[in-house]
């Protein structure tokens, strides 16, 4: 018997998926080869250091609990993480596989339990980026537009940045989009998925609550049947209970959080604005494809109302939201963090433009790329730790400062942390961490160019061999992308919801 080597299983494999996932993930895989590329060889922020203590905990002792430094008291004395309970629980598949690693080899389990995550991330901002050409799609854009848009996101806005650390934010932006993506779908499969990922939102952060009443709003709008625009709403509900649980158990009561929220109404003018337009984290400066969405949500009101509604609400309630938190800019971070779950339907929205505009959209993706490239090769904390170290508090005495702004110093960052990679010993610098990384005091942790093929040296692998490795990575990824260039470029055509009658 011969085997049939033409290709027909991947011909199957094509017509199940339609054409609008097909692109999509095109989108995806290119991306998440080129974030690989340049995965970052640790974890830095003390946010990420206190949810991966959580999944090292699930993983080594069966329980919640984390180390006294990157946790809070709770319940019976002990210290759990005050940050959010879905991703510390996604991230345990990888970390177990950490844990074998190292009773095989013998490397520190932390270490590469911190490398192991790493590349979740980068694959949930690349299916983020997916979820972008879908939603583009969906709101009427052919598939030259909505390629655009996914790029955009992937490349041109803070995403970049943030498919390298391993914050919470990414995973709320995911779930945020897909869910949007999946409810403008309308069938019955899309809504019961679409509720599942509404209900996991809240898990991925609170703040995701918000998410869920403009989904069953939405449906409304879509006079679709009571107990369809019920769903998102009972998958919040029960995602709720569940954190509330979790509260109780770490804190002791359901509403107990482990830390102050820290809202006040009198910074709401300050944060909202600052949100939009301040140099230190403003959308319109760190993510510049996002301003032609301003110009193309009319459009998109006369094709498609309700859909271009509701990613404009999803955005403006993540701004509003934030705009009456004290520390709105987000801490340590670049751009606008906070927006991050509402920055994907801005560029689906921006996936609409034609002609000079859609040119203008390539310049600002362009732009994007630019103004966030170093942090794809550095730590982008470096800026903020040398500002530390001159006594200037990041925030507040950066925000509306162009003179201290990030974007313009962090090209010059990036080449003096390459200056003093040149003399750092990785294996040494690995070797002696007896403070947390994240740590101001431990400045030589930004001493060290901030990618995983940098650190080979610890493992007895030469560098070069690593950066082969990174080059291939990213021009297979680039190919990938550009490959959907070449096909003619036609509208998709759309199912029709399942409750319209």
């Amino acid at each position: 018997m011969t085997r049939d080597f033409s290709g027909h299983k991947a011909d199957s494999v094509k017509q199940r998926l339609s054409p609008e996932y097909r692109l999509a993930l095109q989108v995806a895989v290119g991306l998440l080869l080129i974030y690989l590329s340049c995965l970052a060889p640790g974890i830095y922020s003390s946010d990420g250091a206190s949810t991966l203590a959580v999944s090292e905990s699930l993983v080594t002792q069966h329980n919640f609990t984390v180390p006294e430094n990157v946790g809070t008291p709770g319940v019976g004395g002990r210290f759990y993480s005050n940050w959010y309970p879905l991703l510390a629980v996604l991230a345990v598949p990888f970390v177990f596989a950490a844990l074998l690693v190292s009773h095989l080899t013998g490397l520190p389990f932390h270490y590469l339990a911190e490398v192991s995550v790493l590349p979740m991330m980068g694959a949930l901002v690349a299916a983020t980026a997916g979820a972008v050409v879908v939603l583009a799609l969906r709101l009427g854009a052919d598939t030259k537009g909505a390629w655009l848009a996914g790029v955009s996101f992937g490349l041109g806005t803070v995403a970049l940045a943030y498919a390298r650390v391993f914050y919470a934010d990414s995973l709320l932006a995911f779930l945020t989009v897909t869910a949007l993506c999946l409810t403008i779908g309308g069938s019955r499969r899309e809504l019961a998925l679409a509720a599942c990922f509404a209900g996991l939102a809240v898990l991925a952060k609170p703040t995701g609550v918000l998410l869920a009443p403009i989904l069953s709003a939405y449906l409304l709008l879509k006079r679709a049947p009571l107990r369809i625009c019920l769903l998102p709403l009972i998958g919040a509900s029960v995602a709720g209970v569940f954190y509330m649980g979790y509260n109780v158990m770490r804190f002791g009561h359901p509403l107990d959080f482990g830390r102050a929220m820290g809202f006040d109404p009198s910074v709401f003018l300050s944060g909202f604005s600052g949100l939009l337009v301040s140099p230190g984290c403003g959308l319109f400066w760190y993510c510049p494809p996002v301003v032609l969405a301003l110009f193309a949500f009319p459009l998109a009101v006369r094709q498609k109302k309700c859909e271009a509604l509701a990613i404009v609400t999803v955005f403006a309630a993540f701004h509003v939201f934030h705009a009456f938190y004290l520390d709105w800019r987000g801490g340590w971070s670049w751009g606008p963090r906070y927006l991050l779950p509402g920055i994907p339907g801005l560029c689906a929205l921006a996936g609409l433009m034609q002609g000079r505009s859609r040119k203008a959209l390539v310049v600002l993706t362009l732009l994007g790329f630019l103004l966030s490239a170093p942090t794809l090769f550095t730590f982008y904390e470096r800026y903020f730790a040398e500002l530390s170290q001159q006594g200037i508090h990041v925030g507040t005495d950066t925000a509306w400062s162009l003179r201290h702004a990030p974007l313009l110093h962090i090209w010059p960052g990036a080449f003096r942390e390459i200056q003093d990679a040149r003399g750092m010993n990785a294996s040494e610098l690995f070797g002696q961490r007896e403070v947390p990384r994240y740590s101001v005091e431990e400045s030589r942790a930004l001493r060290i160019v901030a990618v995983w093929w940098w650190v080979l040296p610890v493992v007895h692998v030469p560098r070069w061999i690593g950066f082969l490795v990174a080059l291939l990575l990213a021009m297979l990824g680039s190919v990938i992308l550009a490959r959907k260039l070449l096909p003619p470029w036609q509208p998709m055509p759309q199912e029709r919801p399942v409750f319209v009658p």
